[in-house]
């Protein structure tokens, strides 16, 4: 599992706010307990200075007392569960308070991450992949295979279900190879056929196993956030950390290849992005409208080259399956 600085920062962050409102909530509990049941702080400072005679005593060489300490501590310790027991309040009620008892709020057990520190590293990396609202509703789970036809179009090979249902598992494969094989996709065809949909499969798969995704669509990847670094029109906003992200994440995906206004800075810049992340062994899932010819006529040889070579390319066809969503929407309704 790798962080950048500031994905690491804004976790700890986290757990530094968690210890804070902890002790202060555990604070505000002494407090409380204290005022009621004085008796409860006295036997506090009794444990406390009964512990610390003893270890002084240990060092000066003197007689061993740990038996006879710990039996005095055992007698106090009952008698202030039996207080606190006794004006309505658990017996754990003073111990302290953590979010996550497992690590004690510190994100690790030993030298691993604790289950809590993975489970807020997968929310931030959907918050940071810009796709944590949509994944709820588009992923394996909710992929489905009847919109795609079972009869033959005339054209391919296989119907269009057929033709899903592969690329279905090859995707799958990809993801459970991902670690050790990595690699890269393409997705190509008419619009409303389920590109982006499975492109956001893949992205929760893989982010749902703490790797870093981003997505971006090519609008808003060349013509907002390259156009904001590179051409430095606005300093100020975020465009600097996704610019940075753009070669660090696991997975990069470009939705819509095509839909933007493409010129020599985007082709150059495209060419940069697929470069650097082979060359790194970063994985990109491009999706677009496109047919590979129009690909090749639209962006340089050098770009297309990569896909010929460096993706897994695969045709969507059949019938709008966007359409036929909304179709059978508005019946139910």
């Amino acid at each position: 599992m790798k962080f950048t600085d500031s994905q690491y920062d804004e976790l700890m962050s986290t757990y530094h706010t968690h210890q804070i409102e902890n002790r202060a909530l555990a604070q505000t509990r002494k407090d409380e307990v204290y005022e009621k049941i004085p008796r409860i702080k006295e036997i506090d400072q009794l444990l406390a200075s009964s512990s610390i005679d003893a270890v002084r005593a240990k060092l000066k060489g003197q007689s061993d007392c740990t038996a006879e300490v710990k039996e005095k501590n055992h007698a106090l310790i009952a008698e202030k569960a039996d207080l606190l027991k006794t004006h309505g309040y658990d017996e754990d009620f003073l111990e302290p308070i953590y979010t996550c008892k497992m690590c004690k709020d510190t994100g690790r057990i030993g030298n691993d991450y604790c289950s809590c520190f993975k489970q807020a590293s997968i929310s931030l990396l959907y918050r940071q992949s810009t796709l944590d609202r949509v994944l709820e509703l588009e992923n394996f789970d909710t992929f489905d295979l009847t919109y795609y036809s079972d009869e033959p179009d005339g054209i391919h090979e296989l119907t269009p279900h057929e033709n899903m249902v592969k690329i279905l598992n090859k995707t799958k494969t990809f993801i459970e190879t991902f670690d050790k094989e990595g690699g890269n996709l393409l997705f190509y065809g008419e619009t409303g056929l389920g590109k982006t949909f499975l492109s956001n499969c893949v992205a929760k798969a893989l982010m749902d196993t703490q790797h870093t995704v981003l997505y971006q669509s090519s609008i808003h990847l060349f013509e907002d956030v390259l156009s904001d670094v590179l051409m430095k029109k606005n300093q100020n906003s975020n465009s600097k950390e996704i610019y940075r992200y753009l070669y660090n994440c696991d997975l990069l995906i470009i939705d819509d290849l095509g839909t933007e206004f493409t010129n020599n800075f985007v082709s150059s810049e495209l060419y940069d992005i697929l470069n650097t992340r082979m060359r790194d062994g970063k994985s990109t899932i491009i999706s677009t409208n496109l047919s590979l010819k129009e690909l090749n006529e639209r962006y340089s040889v050098r770009i297309t080259s990569r896909f010929i070579s460096d993706y897994m390319a695969f045709q969507f066809y059949g019938s709008n399956v966007r359409l036929a969503k909304r179709k059978r929407a508005s019946k139910t309704q």
